[in-house]
């Protein structure tokens, strides 16, 4: 499935088997071989050889044959697309998703829901006052849910604006609801952007959280299993 205009597409894809062709380039695969675990870096292959493998089928080129910048905070773009094709990948443990459009930019993050003993320190340092009382108002039942609901939904966002972690991560506030139309709620740090961007929670399986962040109005998510 290629996306259009309107449309942003988002590829899940799992990691926990070997790709039947690996599609590296030279500057990847000297990133794999530096994995000390062979379970990560056999995640990494998978991933960046997907990303390859469905970029390359989207613009009818060969995985091999594209080719990749990095923008002034590093994040990735397609150097020889034929079209303003845009993506963003994420993983974490076996899954990964990677969110493809045309035309606008794109952030997207999936976590593993695992047990976070520093919850309240990480959230003290991350989150805003909005979210860290939102937080700490949540059942303890819900509490490693919500906070990672807040914890994606703010990665997809700085991932989408390209600033990553130099974005002040107390200076915007997203939703804790469980779905809606727009989950960015307000953007301190740079008001403007509240116009800009469109967050929404991505469906997930059982014990991962997903968020993507897209830019503009007016458009649909599809997911697809790659």
């Amino acid at each position: 499935m290629t996306p259009g205009p309107d449309t942003v597409v988002v590829f899940r894809i799992p990691l926990d088997r070997t790709p039947a062709a690996i599609h590296l380039d030279e500057r990847e695969q000297r990133a794999a071989d530096r994995f000390v675990f062979e379970k990560d870096r056999r995640c990494y292959v998978a991933a960046h050889t997907a990303v390859r493998v469905v970029l390359g089928r989207c613009l009818g080129m060969p995985p091999r044959d594209l080719r990749f910048a990095f923008g002034f905070r590093g994040k990735p773009r397609l150097a020889n697309a034929p079209v303003d094709l845009r993506f963003n990948l994420s993983h974490a443990a076996d899954r990964a998703l990677l969110a493809v459009t045309i035309g606008r930019e794109v952030g997207v993050d999936i976590e593993r829901m695992k047990a976070m003993p520093d919850m309240s320190s990480v959230a003290a340092a991350m989150f805003s006052p909005a979210e860290i009382e939102r937080l700490e108002a949540a059942p303890d039942e819900m509490k490693l849910e919500v906070f990672f609901r807040i914890w994606t939904r703010k990665e997809s966002f700085i991932k989408a604006h390209g600033d990553g972690l130099y974005f002040p991560l107390a200076g915007f506030d997203v939703s804790t609801e469980t779905a809606g139309d727009q989950l960015l709620l307000s953007c301190e740090a740079a008001p403007k952007e509240m116009e800009r961007w469109t967050l929404r929670a991505l469906s997930s399986e059982a014990g991962y959280a997903a968020a993507i962040t897209v830019e503009g109005r007016g458009f649909e998510i599809l997911a697809v299993d790659q």
